[in-house]
């Protein structure tokens, strides 16, 4: 077991070094989903997407093939993808190809991003070339001073192109960017807010259906509602677009797991845990809303057909007018 730890670090941390990415992808897998949308070059706030959407349809597509090489449970991140291919297969050869479905979906909620943000009269910007990964799993592991080079990159060549603010779109990136960051770096001066957060203030720019939308059910994500205190934003914007906005037995601060911090450790545990939430979900409306592309993975999986599991960019920008 030693020695399949050191080699799921060694690759974690080659790729991170190679690609400023935790898999061996191309960059060009963080950008493409922009081409063609002429999304401004200037403005007050740097998109910065952190490349978790972008990311999770190669995790997908590799899940996949590790489950034609032996029996995996679905579902995981680097760690647990790792552990089953490390010297039987070659990594960089399964995440070539990202899964179809979930690709088309991961751009669906990028462009609906993009869009919520241009109908709330939001200043921001987008530049390819800064946008990137936050870093997030080597912090998670343990791997501070991998972290910290990392961190010092991309803080770096904020600095260097003048950025002064920027608007994140997942948890994670949100935390580290505005709460682990300024832990670890020196002298850092950026201004951090989620996209949730600066639609919120800027509701009444935006101009919703004013018909019912049915009734919705929210899944809170742990970092959101237990560090980075965004718990009444997207409850605003949901009823705002016409949702009605059901609260499950654990949610907010007290919200449940979705399944995703375990599954490396154990796959078999983190899909029960996925599914009881799905299950504690489901009582309550038949569309389930997720704010993490995490969380919409390990919940999307496991739910029943009858189910929607939908990312709250998505659900806003189809009542948009």
């Amino acid at each position: 077991m030693v020695i399949e730890a050191r080699e799921i670090v060694s690759m974690i941390k080659d790729s991170m070094e190679q690609r400023g990415l935790p898999l061996p992808v191309s960059r060009e897998a963080i950008y493409e989903w922009s081409r063609g949308l002429g999304l401004p070059s200037s403005g007050d706030y740097l998109l910065y997407t952190g490349g978790l959407y972008q990311l999770l349809p190669y995790i997908e597509s590799l899940v996949i093939q590790l489950e034609k090489v032996g029996k995996s449970s679905v579902g995981g991140f680097a760690l647990k993808l790792a552990k089953k291919v490390m010297k039987v297969v070659d990594v960089s050869k399964l995440v070539s190809k990202p899964d179809k479905e979930a690709k088309k979906y991961s751009e669906q909620v990028l462009q609906s991003i993009a869009r919520l943000l241009s109908a709330a009269s939001i200043s921001f910007y987008y530049d390819p070339e800064l946008d990137g990964y936050s870093g997030a799993l080597l912090y998670d592991m343990g791997l501070l001073k991998s972290f910290r080079r990392h961190a010092e990159r991309v803080y770096e060549a904020f600095r260097s192109r003048g950025v002064r603010r920027i608007v994140t779109i997942d948890p994670h990136t949100t935390h580290m960017l505005r709460s682990v960051y300024p832990k670890v770096l020196s002298g850092y001066e950026l201004e951090v807010r989620s996209y949730l957060e600066l639609l919120a203030e800027n509701l009444d720019k935006l101009r919703f259906k004013t018909s019912s939308a049915g009734p919705v059910v929210i899944h809170d994500p742990c970092l959101y509602a237990r560090f980075e205190n965004v718990i009444e934003e997207p409850r605003k914007l949901l009823s705002a677009a016409g949702y009605d906005v059901k609260e499950p037995r654990r949610s907010r601060r007290l919200t449940y797991c979705c399944g995703g911090p375990v599954e490396s450790l154990a796959p078999s545990l983190s899909k029960r845990i996925a599914m009881n939430r799905v299950e504690e979900l489901m009582e309550y409306a038949s569309t389930i809303v997720t704010l993490c592309p995490i969380c919409y993975a390990n919940l999307h999986r496991v739910a029943p057909r009858n189910v929607r599991v939908a990312d709250i960019s998505v659900l806003l920008s189809e009542r948009l007018e």
